[in-house]
């Protein structure tokens, strides 16, 4: 069930937008671009990855997940089997037995907590863990809200986690086994994986692992208002429910995050979308009849925004198809460029020189321990060997081993690719890319004193479908 391929001339898209729109993406040094694909007319126009990523590598996407938990919400109010007026309270009628729980609680209803409205003024997640650390869900409810539900907007995860539970009870299934029949199987998309709470219950406001594909895929079923190749599969309806505003948050101080909140969807500045942290984008662009889907990492997701409404929209604006020989010129220009994307190497990143060089008279390995206490560095990772151009990363009982080379070269299970440099004093740098999240760590070993440090360039969120170690930091298995 491929989508159909096309250029960007003949489905009227600049292709010089669309290498402004990637230059400035490379140029600039807050931003690390992983993966693009832009869609126009039912047609995939565009398709680029920065080596080391590649197409079908699934990954965390963060907070994008909700998109997945709305559509599951859609197709259970399609059913009949939900309503978005209904009292949370009547789903889960075993959480609100404690007569302590506040008045307000007892008022939330689905659109609430679909439409971030709960009442609470601040991120639940860490107060409902400790207020019930088996059932952070009943230590969200035992919270009173700041306000009245439906007249607040704060972004957070426990109602979220309340939603994902509610509709898995009224399935009787994961919400990953029902997306997989209803949504995701008839539009082509197989082995999305779920973390989850606990077992049998998805997390809902993280922890999807999927590759870009899916994504892509996703956005032309919402641009579709829910029909996939001649079949309605989310319902007539959905779609304009979940992507109108439904709380506002004109408070919030960037731009494409105050237009306001639907069903686990954003409004944008043009279109909507569904995000997750450090630059996960499915971005629905209805009145160019365009999605545009990319993974990052970026810690400002603003910035990005901003580049595609500076380069990307205007290249959409004309609407006109070219088959012109400077249309076609561009299309192989722009080819071409994305046949060459790739991350910036451990030499390009830090400088130095090759790593073989520095190792070339090594005849003993060279065993570095953690940097002392108080230095930044992720302590998961207990020792670090460099021997026979190899580093080897150990976390008690796990190891990983990266080959030292100039270019990206993968792990032997392909979960990280690394590259290396050998700095001017004396210091080992390995930058190694996990490619199942959007994260980089750096790993940076000094012989001289035996000691290795590990940072990441933007902290992972631990504990949001991801653990510690970076031996596991891989989709789950079910």
């Amino acid at each position: 069930m491929e989508m159909p391929i096309s250029t960007p001339s003949a489905q009227g898209v600049d292709p010089a937008g669309v290498a402004a729109f990637v230059d400035a993406l490379d140029a600039d040094p807050r931003l690390e671009p992983h993966g693009l694909i832009v869609q126009r007319h039912g047609h995939r126009i565009v398709e680029g990855w920065w080596a080391p990523h590649r197409a079908g590598t699934a990954r965390l996407v963060y907070s994008l997940s909700k998109t997945f938990t709305g559509s599951a919400l859609g197709v259970l109010w399609g059913d009949g089997r939900i309503g978005l007026d209904d009292l949370v309270s009547d789903h889960l009628p075993e959480l609100f037995d404690d007569p302590a729980i506040d008045a307000r609680t007892r008022r939330l209803t689905v659109r609430h907590v679909a439409s971030m409205a709960s009442g609470h003024d601040r991120e639940m997640l860490p107060e409902a863990i400790a207020a019930d650390p088996d059932d952070p869900v009943r230590g969200f409810l035992r919270i009173a809200p700041d306000a009245e539900p439906g007249t607040l907007f704060m972004y957070n995860q426990p109602p979220v986690l309340l939603l994902a539970t509610i509709l898995q009870r009224i399935a009787g299934e994961r919400l990953v086994d029902l997306l997989a029949r209803r949504v995701l199987g008839p539009i082509g998309v197989d082995g999305l994986r779920w973390a989850q709470l606990r077992p049998g219950i998805d997390l809902g406001y993280s922890g999807v692992y999927t590759d870009l594909d899916t994504i892509a895929r996703l956005g032309q079923l919402y641009l579709d208002d829910g029909v996939w190749q001649g079949r309605q599969v989310l319902p007539s309806g959905w779609v304009a429910e979940a992507s109108r505003v439904q709380t506002p948050n004109p408070e919030r101080p960037e731009p494409d995050w105050q237009q306001g909140y639907g069903l686990q969807l954003w409004r944008s500045r043009h279109g909507y979308r569904g995000d997750g942290a450090y630059g996960q984008y499915m971005v629905v662009l209805p009145e160019h009849d365009a999605v545009v889907s990319l993974f990052s990492c970026v810690e400002d997701m603003q910035i990005v925004l901003d580049l595609m409404w500076q380069h990307l929209v205007p290249a959409m604006s004309s609407g006109t198809t070219t088959t012109t020989t400077t249309g076609s010129a561009g299309d192989r220009a722009l080819a071409a460029r994305l046949a060459s994307l790739s991350m910036p190497t451990a030499r390009e990143r830090h400088g130095g020189a090759p790593a073989a060089t520095s190792l070339a008279g090594a005849t003993a390995p060279i065993e570095c321990a953690p940097a002392p206490a108080g230095t930044p560095t992720h302590r998961t990772i207990t020792a670090a060997v460099v021997d026979r151009g190899r580093l080897t990363l150990y976390e008690d009982d796990r190891s990983l081993g990266v080959p030292l080379a100039d270019e990206w070269s993968p792990s032997d299970d392909g979960t990280v690719w690394a590259s290396a440099a050998a700095l001017d004093d004396g210091r080992l740098v390995v930058d190694l890319v996990m490619v199942h999240t959007p994260h980089r760590l750096t790993v940076t070993l000094d012989p001289a004193d035996a000691t290795f440090r590990a940072t990441f360039a933007l902290m992972p969120l631990f504990g949001a479908g991801l653990g510690r170690r970076i031996t596991a930091m891989h989709p789950p298995a079910s």
